[in-house]
């Protein structure tokens, strides 16, 4: 065990503060031979290590890599360089084009944020109140601010990008001032230092929500349909022009003597005693059609029965024929 570890850091700090390793253990909610295996060298994740600088009352960047990445950063210093005339104008065109970037992601209501992995400091562009919902200048101000069914998500998501180096990209949730929920959707990059060593993660997050409420009003939709699918009387069925099956409900399911998941995809076309001609005719002549048809069960008994269906093209879909895009409807009774 080195003087520039975990482990040797962490043994200090408990002799110092006296503490025995089965207070850390009953603080963090760990067996006592985990911290035993801590103080020995043995590796620690993020969550932990996060709850047990906070016990310690120390930096967790600090506990985990030492004071030398501290200095590193203060010894980095700026390098002067003469204004020239080509400075002079290269200056302005970047300030042009940081105008411009700016203004963009003020439109897109982007945030931009970096986080100092050796100072826990984090730093958020200019409109983080305006997309984010409240003011935010620390991990402390953002993380009480998240879902708490979404923490545990993020912290998995940052370990892993910490072990691997490797971006990530999630969607969380933001509590509102007034109660509501914020969607933001994030995506962040782990930065290296010369040496290989994980400084600092940089990312963008955006305000997600109206897509999020989009697609939870789809899915209220869909489960909507799904249950008037499932309640009706007749067989009904959704194929594509393919004549691939999309869903089919209980009642043409039962009707065939079969389950309905034996009817998607290829199932129901077969079915058709004419391996679903007249379906397929309707590409070429009217969008609806009643006609008399016979379907075949899985034990070969035939069914006479009634169809009526209706072809949906697609609104993009100007063409006629085999390749048009679109849907058919289908209702189905015993004849």
């Amino acid at each position: 065990m080195t003087e520039n570890s975990f482990a040797f850091r962490l043994k200090e700090l408990l002799e110092h503060k006296k503490l025995t390793l089965q207070a850390v253990a009953t603080a963090l909610q760990v067996s006592r031979p985990a911290v035993h295996k801590w103080t020995k060298g043995g590796e620690i994740d993020y969550e932990k290590l996060r709850k047990l600088a906070a016990f310690l009352g120390v930096n967790w960047i600090w506990l985990r890599y030492g004071e030398q990445a501290r200095r590193e950063l203060d010894d980095a210093g700026a390098v002067t360089l003469p204004m020239t005339d080509v400075r002079r104008r290269y200056t302005a065109e970047i300030m042009e084009s940081e105008a411009r970037m700016k203004l963009a992601q003020e439109g897109a209501r982007i945030v931009t944020w970096e986080w100092n992995l050796v100072t826990d400091d984090v730093a958020y562009s200019a409109n983080v109140e305006s997309v984010y919902g409240w003011h935010i200048d620390s991990n402390a101000s953002f993380w009480k601010h998240v879902h708490a069914d979404d923490i545990a998500m993020m912290n998995a998501a940052y370990e892993e990008s910490l072990r691997t180096g490797h971006a990530h990209e999630f969607d969380f949730r933001l509590i509102q001032p007034d109660g509501s929920i914020r969607w933001i959707s994030s995506r962040a990059t782990p930065m290296r230092e010369f040496d290989g060593r994980i400084v600092k993660i940089v990312g963008i997050s955006m305000d997600n929500t109206a897509r999020k409420l989009t697609e939870q009003s789809l899915r209220d939709q869909q489960q909507r349909f799904q249950v008037m699918f499932d309640l009706a009387a007749e067989g009904m069925a959704i194929l594509d022009t393919g004549l691939r099956c999309e869903s089919a409900n209980l009642a043409l399911a039962a009707m065939l003597g079969t389950d309905r998941e034996a009817l998607l995809g290829a199932g129901l076309a077969s079915a058709f005693a004419d391996g679903g001609g007249r379906l397929r005719r309707m590409l070429r002549g009217r969008p609806q059609a009643d006609f008399q048809a016979e379907l075949l069960a899985p034990d070969g008994t035939a069914l006479a029965v009634g169809v009526r269906a209706t072809l949906v093209r697609n609104a993009d879909s100007d063409t006629t024929g085999d390749h048009a895009s679109g849907y058919f409807a289908v209702a189905i009774r015993p004849a």
